[in-house]
């Protein structure tokens, strides 16, 4: 379960050097190969037909919310952040733990997601109402992506800087929601837990050493300095998760629900648990990685790897909810950035000057509360209009600002749409104002705040919020974000100055993504990247490594992102190219909402029935 919706970091950079080469590489684009050198929000909170309803198959229905009640009840924290009541669910109380991350847990968990499909595949799909036949393609999809993720044991990357366990942690550990005295007493068990589930991530490290899958130097240097930054000061009674959590308490406290004494009680266990079993933790954690410098067997992406490449191509098509080859994807890419070259052509040749205003345009907006709710209010020209809800927006701790993302977003409980939080990482050297206007689209209106609210007010079974698909999900917060710069007013050539910000978000994530992909799938080295970046105007040695130590340490992260995003781009020019006139932007987006998170075969699936038009491929 994942709570945390984050912004990629991707690669920003201003777009003159790149634009004067355009006349250069546009004719000869080298792609990814081998370098030598109007419908409203229903507030029926039910988005089925009311013929839907009348034939979904019962027996089905309980077998999801049967396989919801378990699959969340394996650890705490996926518990406490899918469901603020999870008596109402008919869920019983679970002791407080991380759960279990062992070689014989992964063995359990193929058994049991092979016998939840076979379960699944026992119902017949004629029985099933339209929308429990979606239910049951997603929920399918998920599994056998589940399945095969556990033949790749050793594979799996746990630890990372942006999406790692280590990184994102504290801020859950931050965020734990304490509605009760019984949410602190657990919360300070899960505490307690650390030590033990920190040894099982050792012993998994440890194993992927001896068997030659260990991290890189670069990758175990960068995860150290994290856990570092995370540890400094954590002896001070003004660390973040002492003063996070006498917060919480104080608001218990003010609603009656603890004594002062209590209060008073929980603080010190508290500060006793994080200065000794949480820094204990980090710390054995630091001694491991230390004494695993040195040891890796390869230099490079997962090609290297024994079966690397077919574990890679797995990775590519779960992260991105398609069925898309390498290659594939790379021909999408490169027609994006060649439509991306040809327009900022046309513009350069009809407004010759376009450069300055270019880099002196800024948008009007800069403070973050002004900015959401003008984002919310212009959502209502082009997407169903959005449910009640409320937002609060964090600034991230000063020790983990260099290591997380520009922003990120909280998923809320199924249950409480209105529990939403957004952290702008305000703190971090790279922070940058102007680009805050599309980062809190990507993360609030009509992004991932937008989307996930949106898709739980239609009351879908629960089991639907906790099946992770990376590519609608942030494929989609990367389209609303991509579009948001068609909303900002920058002056008289603000159509174009938008067109050239988007531009530079495809180069941004294109060129990411492909380095990403020729790293991981075709053996690329260093000396490639920095090749590939200079054919395309980019000369910068430490952004090449920056960029190539990235893909190593989060392979298919970025393509997440852009991918995701492509795959709407296209259904919506294919369905538009179907409709003409007909076509209806809210409609459209209503139809993909309304489906929720899912692979994008079911995305392109339900469009067509929805507007009875076949999506061919192009």
């Amino acid at each position: 379960m994942k709570p945390i919706r984050n912004r990629n970091k991707g690669y920003k950079k201003r777009l003159v050097s790149i634009l004067l080469f355009i006349s250069i590489i546009f004719s000869s684009f080298t792609g990814c190969k081998q370098q030598t050198a109007t419908n409203d929000y229903h507030s029926t909170n039910d988005s089925s037909t009311s013929s839907d309803a009348k034939t979904k198959n019962v027996a089905f229905e309980q077998f999801l919310t049967e396989t919801f009640q378990d699959m969340v009840s394996t650890d705490s924290l996926s518990l406490h952040y899918s469901v603020k009541d999870p008596s109402s669910f008919g869920i019983a109380p679970i002791a407080p733990t991380f759960g279990e991350f062992t070689k014989k847990e992964n063995q359990w968990n193929e058994k049991h997601f092979k016998s939840l499909q076979k379960q699944l595949h026992s119902f017949s799909k004629k029985s099933l109402s339209p929308s429990q036949q979606q239910d049951y393609a997603i929920l399918d999809s998920a599994l056998s992506s589940s399945i095969t993720d556990t033949k790749y044991y050793c594979y799996s990357t746990v630890l990372s800087p942006v999406i790692g366990l280590q990184a994102q942690l504290p801020v859950l550990l931050a965020e734990y929601r304490f509605d009760t005295k019984k949410d602190v007493e657990d919360y300070l068990l899960l505490l307690a837990d650390l030590p033990r589930y920190f040894g099982q991530i050792i012993a998994f490290e440890q194993e992927k050493v001896e068997k030659g899958y260990g991290m890189q130097d670069f990758a175990l240097s960068d995860i150290m300095a994290q856990c570092n930054d995370f540890l400094e000061d954590i002896e001070s009674e003004d660390h973040f998760l002492i003063t996070s959590f006498e917060s919480r308490l104080a608001t218990l406290e003010e609603n009656k629900k603890l004594s002062k004494k209590e209060q008073e009680d929980f603080q010190t266990t508290n500060q006793y648990l994080i200065k000794n079993d949480i820094k204990n933790a980090y710390d054995s954690l630091l001694d491991a990685l230390s004494s695993f410098e040195g040891k890796a067997t390869i230099e490079g992406g997962l090609s290297q790897l024994p079966k690397g490449k077919e574990y890679y191509q797995f990775l590519v098509s779960s992260t991105t909810g398609t069925d898309l080859s390498i290659n594939e994807i790379k021909k999408q890419i490169e027609t994006q950035l060649k439509k991306g070259q040809l327009d900022t052509l046309a513009i350069l040749k009809k407004y010759p000057d376009i450069f300055d205003e270019y880099n002196s345009a800024s948008c009007p907006i800069t403070e973050p509360d002004e900015i959401l709710s003008t984002l919310k209010s212009e959502i209502t020209k082009d997407f169903p209009k959005a449910p009640p809800t409320i937002c609060e927006l964090k600034t991230v701790d000063q020790t983990l600002s260099e290591h997380l993302s520009p922003a990120f977003y909280f998923i809320p409980p199924v249950d409480s749409i209105t529990s939403n939080v957004i952290y702008i990482n305000s703190l971090s050297s790279s922070y940058d104002k102007e680009t805050l206007y599309p980062t809190l689209a990507h993360e609030g209106y009509p992004g991932h705040l937008y989307q996930n609210t949106y898709f739980y007010s239609t009351n879908p079974n629960p089991i639907r919020s906790i099946l992770n698909f990376g590519g609608y999900s942030e494929g989609w917060a990367t389209y609303v974000e991509y579009h948001s710069y068609e909303t900002i007013h920058y002056g008289e050539h603000a159509k174009e100055i938008a067109r050239l910000n988007q531009y530079e978000m495809d180069l941004s994530l294109g060129l990411c993504a492909i380095i990403d992909l020729c790293v991981n799938g075709e053996g690329w080295t260093l000396d490639d990247c920095q090749q590939f970046l200079k054919e395309h105007g980019i000369n910068d040695s430490r952004t090449a490594l920056s960029i190539y130590h990235s893909v190593i340490e989060e392979p298919a992260n970025y393509l997440q992102y852009y991918v995701g995003f492509l795959q709407f781009e296209q259904l919506k020019e294919r369905t538009k190219e179907s409709l003409g006139e007909a076509f209806d932007p809210i409609s459209f987006h209503k139809v993909i909402l309304d489906l929720g998170p899912s692979p994008f075969s079911v995305v392109k699936q339900t469009l067509e029935q929805a507007f009875h038009i076949q999506l061919n491929e192009k």
